[in-house]
């Protein structure tokens, strides 16, 4: 079968959409092209195309339609891959072209699942204190892999020490307050249970912090 071919009519200005293009064609096609599409794809009036070199031009419009809205989501702060894919997957973006963008974007650095796990999560164990177990839970809503996950939360916890990160939560209170009141005692074991420390860690700690 012989590739259907036609011309490009006209391309305008859209009005109120900056940097964007409306294309013709003879054929009766109509669509949206960004500048950055028309200059690589040469695209001008009079250019004859074919449907397979039209459905490539399409492809060009959403793979920089896909990269834009990416770009613009970093631009407000780090995010990891899986993060950034549902949100375009949420804008209604075709899976492929997503996947597509992504992957260069990670080739170019711009996304780095490793540095997006380590700055999370120094800033929630700083904010809220929490334990491996916390931790590792919280990445997984960011991250896939789980031999990632947990380097991450190895990596993190040999450089924040576990200890500390308890006695933060222990020093709101004298340790004569916490030995004189078994409730006070319990109710800091359990607190800090919920914020995913393991039992050993919250034991060795809290038997210290009791010794000062």
């Amino acid at each position: 079968m012989v590739p259907r071919k036609s011309k490009i009519l006209s391309i305008s200005i859209k009005e109120r959409k900056k940097n964007t293009y409306i294309v013709t064609t003879t054929s009766g096609d109509r669509f949206e092209v960004s500048e950055d599409v028309i200059i690589a794809s040469s695209l001008h009036k009079n250019k004859e195309i074919s449907e397979t070199e039209l459905n490539k031009i399409l492809f060009s419009e959403n793979y920089f339609r896909v990269k834009e809205a990416a770009l613009v989501l970093l631009n407000y702060r780090m995010r990891s891959k899986k993060e950034l894919r549902l949100r375009l997957i949420k804008k209604g973006y075709r899976k492929d072209i997503i996947d597509k963008a992504i992957n260069e974007l990670e080739e170019k650095r711009w996304i780095d699942d490793e540095k997006f796990g380590l700055a999370f999560s120094r800033d929630q164990i700083s904010r809220n204190k929490i334990g491996p177990i916390a931790l590792k839970y919280k990445l997984r809503e960011f991250l896939d892999s789980i031999e990632l996950i947990n380097q991450i939360s190895t990596k993190i916890y040999s450089e924040i020490e576990i200890d500390n990160i308890i006695l933060q939560v222990l020093q709101k209170y004298t340790p004569d307050n916490i030995n004189s009141d078994e409730k006070l005692k319990r109710k800091l074991i359990n607190k800090l249970k919920r914020k995913g420390h393991y039992w050993q860690d919250i034991e060795g700690a809290l038997t210290k912090y009791l010794d000062l």
